[in-house]
């Protein structure tokens, strides 16, 4: 099958262009390092029948300084093993996604591909973004001077997909190489032939990518994996040093100079002393004061609004599934049928989903931030706190993805080039409470803290659900502090990232991201969560009689002597070590235990009630105390109470002791916490 990758720079609309061709529905977003690894999409073309397109992660140059940046660095190069460990199959055609409002910068990569020896097309992207900014390219000038077919494209309105397909089918059918390869380099130069002995030597053959490699080899941009490749290089740039070439720079200023050149044909700005919207927004934004003060009363908006938007919904779906169980109970004959699907699957189930809503607001709230262009804003603005705590602002935004989930912050950490930071990074990602936490916070919140208000519209709900986000990223900062002072020592690296433009969010994708994440959540309670709930109930009713001498009874009353000083009891032991499964878990196993326990006890099944409601008469006669869901909602804002972020530390550890270490020093943490919350708490009321 014929392969084509789209390489490209940060942030020029790669991942778009790939799911236009393929029709996937890849993440993206408007800030740099969404793509951590390389993804693969089958899509049939006339005349070829199925291709495979490759989408790489963003790279400036095919010297790759991190994770992310290796993987498209190798797959365009040739060296990129699979899982297998051959070698991939060699690239048919490339696609040079190009920011047409950054051009000069994006030309250096797309001069590099050039040189590669494989057939390319550019893909001249988001030209409404660089009319806007008065910048006019010339497309015949520029195709002609790099004898390249050129797209023009604006690939989220779509208009140029097609173009590209057919000439994507017309270059593959008759295949071209550009005549330009290399015209970058003086005709008398012997730069390239030192290049290619140190290329060679690394790759282990000949060819145009020896060349490019061995360039990145002398510059040092690129770190060498053989060892008679290091012991070489000094001795090569001795040899260029006594040409007069400087082996670090000759490459970027060579090129720059062909392709300022190139810029001068084909380009004409209208207006290049313009100041625009998105500056004079970026000098109020950017402000380490006013910025600040902003980013904290969006933070706090988020947060209020996930319990005053949500009410309302939460309230109709928690009264759908009561109905639903008083209907399904009103028909079914008494029987453990009827306790499974009455007792186990609907109240565990519909325990969880009654939590969508809330879900849904906060990953609104993040979609707009994504694709308004604000996060890198706030990466530039945290840099300077995150530095204090040893780590750079590149390690933000992992940080607030790790909010939704841990496992994608945790993957996009390949974007971190310093190992040291990328490490720590990774550590304290988990910390960030994720979507799952949400759940468990709402539930304990609604039924534990009141509903009352500051000058009117200021939950206090609202707050002390952003006290516990705040609570996670204060332990993570410190811990980061302590593991780059003591595992992971050295500077944070020099934090660059590029600031893309503010944009109007597009919120058809911000929906589909929300419809694509609920989705998510929905097989996750269809599956992990129903199964829970069906083997809970199988726990908690047999052997028949009090639900206390149960399997899930025993195993509780076992764990209750360990977290019997947190303030927990038996029941919610059994919430704790289900939720190993998904956090989330914790809410469908305590309305599975609490509804067997409570028809025990005589009550009418048909009169079913909402969690959140056991837990408010709960804590009215004692059973459950507001002290006790502190304790809790810490013990989980600490735990790392998930096996799928525990595999992903693995992989992208690639080390079960890292592994190791995260789960102990949480557990610890979370342990330490809740106790001295619960403890103190008791002395503080009396109680002690």
């Amino acid at each position: 099958m014929l392969r084509i990758a789209l390489a490209g720079n940060p942030n020029c609309g790669k991942t778009t262009i790939f799911n236009s061709l393929t029709g996937l529905r890849h993440k993206v977003a408007n800030y740099p390092g969404v793509t951590v690894e390389k993804k693969e999409g089958v899509s049939s073309l006339p005349e070829l029948g199925e291709v495979t397109f490759i989408d790489l992660p963003g790279i400036y140059s095919l010297s790759a300084h991190s994770v992310d940046e290796t993987i498209a660095s190798k797959a365009l190069l040739g060296t990129l093993k699979n899982n297998g460990g051959k070698v991939e199959a060699r690239l048919d055609l490339l696609v040079s996604v190009v920011d047409a409002s950054n051009l000069e910068r994006n030309l250096y990569l797309t001069s590099q591909l050039i040189d590669l020896g494989v057939p390319i097309i550019i893909a001249l992207n988001m030209r409404d973004v660089a009319e806007l900014r008065g910048i006019s390219i010339k497309s015949e000038l520029l195709a002609r001077a790099i004898d390249v077919p050129i797209v023009f494209m604006t690939a989220k309105k779509k208009p140029g997909i097609s173009e590209l397909q057919i000439e994507i089918v017309k270059l593959l059918k008759s295949p071209r190489l550009p005549k330009t390869s290399y015209d970058w380099l003086p005709a008398d130069s012997l730069y390239a032939d030192i290049a290619s002995r140190l290329g060679e030597l690394e790759l282990g053959h000949k060819g145009s990518a020896a060349i490019l490699l061995g360039s990145a080899l002398l510059s040092e941009a690129s770190i060498p994996d053989n060892a008679e490749v290091t012991k070489r290089r000094p001795e090569m740039r001795a040899e260029l040093q006594k040409l007069s070439v400087d082996p670090f720079s000759f490459e970027a200023t060579a090129r720059y100079g062909w392709i300022n050149s190139i810029v001068k044909q084909s380009v004409t700005f209208t207006d290049p002393n313009k100041k625009f919207l998105s500056d004079k927004i970026d000098r109020v934004i950017l402000h380490p004061l006013w910025g600040s003060v902003i980013f904290l009363g969006i933070m706090t908006l988020i947060f209020q609004s996930i319990f005053l938007w949500a009410s309302v919904p939460m309230d109709l779906i928690d009264g759908l599934f009561g109905s639903l169980s008083n209907t399904v109970g009103l028909f079914l004959p008494n029987g453990m049928l009827k306790s499974l699907i009455v007792n186990g699957i609907i109240p565990g189930v519909g325990s969880v989903l009654i939590f969508v809503p809330q879900i849904a607001i906060l990953f609104f709230f993040l979609g707009c931030l994504e694709d308004s262009g604000y996060l890198s804003r706030a990466a530039f603005l945290m840099d300077k706190i995150m530095r204090r705590c040893g780590l750079q602002g590149r390690s933000f935004i992992p940080l607030l993805s790790s909010f939704a989930c841990a496992i994608p912050g945790i993957m996009s950490t390949r974007s971190i080039p310093s190992f040291a930071d990328r490490m720590t990074t990774i550590m304290v990602a988990p910390l960030m409470s994720c979507s799952a936490r949400l759940p468990v916070y709402t539930l304990l919140i609604a039924g534990f803290i009141p509903q009352k208000y500051y000058l009117g519209f200021i939950s206090l709900q609202g707050l002390v659900l952003l006290s516990m986000y705040l609570l996670g990223v204060a332990a993570a900062a410190l811990i980061a502090w302590l593991l780059k002072f003591s595992l992971f020592r050295g500077e944070p690296a020099l934090f660059v990232m590029e600031m893309p433009p503010f944009r109007m969010p597009v919120f058809k994708g911000v929906f589909r991201d929300i419809f694509d994440r609920i989705v998510l959540f929905l097989k996750s309670a269809g599956t992990v969560i129903l199964a829970c709930s069906i083997a809970l109930w199988f726990l908690a009713s047999y052997p028949q009689g009090k639900i206390e001498n149960s399997y899930a009874g025993r195993i509780g009353a076992a764990m209750e002597p360990v977290i019997k000083p947190l303030g927990f009891n038996w029941e919610i032991g059994i919430g704790i070590l289900a939720s190993f499964a998904a956090r989330e878990v914790f809410v469908s196993s305590l309305a599975t235990v609490y509804n067997i326990a409570e028809s025990e006890e005589g009550d009418d099944e048909s009169k079913q009630r909402g969690l959140i409601s056991v837990l408010k008469e709960k804590r009215a006669s004692g059973n459950f105390t507001t002290l006790t869901a502190l304790s809790l909602m810490i013990f989980y804002v600490f735990a790392c109470q998930c096996m799928s972020t525990l595999a992903i530390c693995r992989r992208e550890t690639g080390s079960w002791k890292w592994t190791g270490v995260m789960f102990a020093y949480m557990t610890a943490l979370a342990y330490g916490a809740s106790l001295l919350t619960y403890q103190l708490g008791m002395r503080i009321l009396g109680h002690g």
